[in-house]
C-alpha cells in the first residue's frame, strides 16, 4: 500500500502564561524529541509536490517517508523550528493565510527559549522576509491555507452579546484587517463591551456573508444593559432587530460571494508565489470548514490538491484530496513521552495500519 503519513501542527513554544491561539503550541522539548526520532529511524521528509506524485502512481517514495504540515504561519515556524529542521534536515510545509502575515523585511532572531522576555521574537506570524527565506533554502515549501483564516456573520441572529470575557478573535479581524499579523501581542481594545455577535461561518463554509448595518450595530451597543446577563441582552437585541424601524443589514450577492471565494482562492495562491517565486498547487482549508462546492473551485483556481481527504495517501490512488493527522495533544500528565508515542501512533496510522486505525475510532467515540 506505501501510504504516507502526514503529521500537523500550528505552533512549537513554550507558553509561561495562558494566551489566545496558545494552545495551539506544541512545547519545543517535545517537538524537538519527535523529530530527533525521525531522525534517527531514517525517516525522508518528503514536500507535497513528492506526495503527490507518490499519490498520482508517477514517483513511488521510500517506505519511511512522512510529510509534515503547520498551519496558520507562527512566528516561532522561523525562530525555534526552522533551526531545528535545517540542523536534523527535515524539509516541512508551512500553510499560509496572507491575512496573517506582517508585509515587511524583517527577521527575527532565532531563540532557543520562548520567554516573556523575547516574546516578540517568537509569538505572532511570519513577515515575508521570514517566508522568502526559508522558501529559498530548499527545505521549507509554502503552500496556501485561505486568504483570511475568520468567520464571518452568516444571519442577522444575534447569539452573543460581547462583554469581554470572550476571546472571539475573528471580531478582531474583521474589525481592523492592518492589525490582524500584531492582534496575538496587540493589546489595542477594538471591540465594545455591548458589541452583537452574530451567527457566524469559517470564511469557507459561508454560504452567504450577511453584513451589519453599521448604524443599526451602534444603537444595539448602546441598548446593551450590563446588568442583565448575556442570555437576556441577547433577548433584547434580537427582539430589537425584528422591528421593522431597524435595517438589520443585507447579505453578500452572488457576485460578491464568487469574489470573495476567489480571492481566498486564486488571490492566496498568487500572494504566496509572488514572495517565494514558486507555484502554490495545494491548499488547506482553514479550520477544516469548506462547502462542497469549494474543491470544484479549488481546482478551477489551480489547486491540484486539497485537504479534508478521507482516504490514505497511498501510492496510486489518484487522490485530488489528502489525509492529515495531529502530531500534538495536550496530554495533562507525562505529556513528553505520551506525544512520541501518539507521533509512533499516527505514523503507523497513516501507513494503513488497521489495529491502530480501530483504537482512534474507538478512542473518538469515548472522547
Amino acid at each position: 500500500m506505501n501510504s504516507i503519513p502526514i503529521i500537523y501542527y500550528h505552533s512549537v513554544a513554550n507558553h509561561k502564561i495562558a494566551r489566545p491561539w496558545s494552545f495551539l503550541s506544541c512545547p519545543i522539548e517535545i517537538f524537538t524529541s519527535q523529530m530527533k526520532w525521525l531522525k534517527k529511524k531514517g525517516y525522508y521528509t518528503c514536500d507535497w509536490a513528492e506526495l503527490r506524485s507518490h499519490m498520482m502512481g508517477d514517483t513511488k517514495l521510500p517506505d519511511r517517508s512522512i510529510h509534515i504540515h503547520f498551519d496558520d504561519g507562527f512566528l516561532d515556524n522561523w525562530t525555534v523550528v526552522y533551526p531545528l529542521m535545517k540542523e536534523l534536515q527535515l524539509k516541512f510545509t508551512i500553510l499560509v493565510t496572507p491575512e496573517f502575515i506582517e508585509r515587511s523585511n524583517i527577521k527575527r532572531q532565532f531563540v532557543e527559549d520562548t520567554t516573556l522576555d523575547n516574546e516578540k521574537e517568537w509569538w505572532g506570524y511570519l513577515s515575508e522576509g521570514e517566508i522568502r527565506e526559508m522558501s529559498d533554502s530548499g527545505l521549507v515549501d509554502f503552500q496556501a491555507h485561505g486568504y483570511t483564516h475568520t468567520w464571518y456573520p452568516s444571519s442577522d441572529k444575534v447569539i452573543d452579546i460581547y462583554d469581554g470575557s470572550q476571546v472571539l478573535p475573528h471580531l478582531q479581524w474583521n474589525e481592523d484587517i492592518n492589525e490582524k499579523p500584531f492582534w496575538l501581542l496587540s493589546t489595542k481594545k477594538l471591540l465594545k463591551h455591548g458589541t452583537p455577535i452574530f451567527e457566524n461561518e469559517k470564511s469557507l463554509s459561508n454560504k452567504s456573508r450577511f453584513i451589519p448595518n453599521k448604524e443599526t450595530i451602534k444603537k444595539l451597543s448602546l441598548s446593551y444593559n450590563p446588568e442583565l446577563d448575556r442570555v437576556d441582552n441577547v433577548s433584547a437585541f434580537n427582539s430589537l432587530l425584528a422591528d421593522k424601524n431597524y435595517t438589520s443589514g443585507s447579505y453578500e450577492t452572488s457576485e460578491d460571494y464568487t469574489e470573495r471565494i476567489k480571492r481566498e482562492l486564486l488571490l492566496t495562491r498568487e500572494y504566496i508565489a509572488k514572495i517565494t517565486g514558486k507555484e502554490v498547487k495545494y491548499i488547506v482549508y482553514p479550520g477544516g470548514g469548506k462547502l462542497d462546492s469549494i474543491d470544484v473551485l479549488a481546482k478551477k483556481y489551480g489547486y491540484d490538491q486539497t485537504s479534508k481527504g478521507k482516504e490514505l495517501n497511498s501510492y496510486g490512488c489518484k487522490s485530488d484530496k489528502v489525509l492529515r493527522f495531529t502530531g500534538f495533544h495536550s496530554f495533562k500528565i507525562f505529556s513528553s513521552p505520551l506525544n512520541l508515542i501518539l507521533l509512533k501512533l499516527q505514523i503507523l496510522r497513516g501507513n494503513g495500519n488497521s489495529l491502530v486505525s480501530f483504537l482512534f475510532a474507538i478512542l473518538k467515540k469515548i472522547i
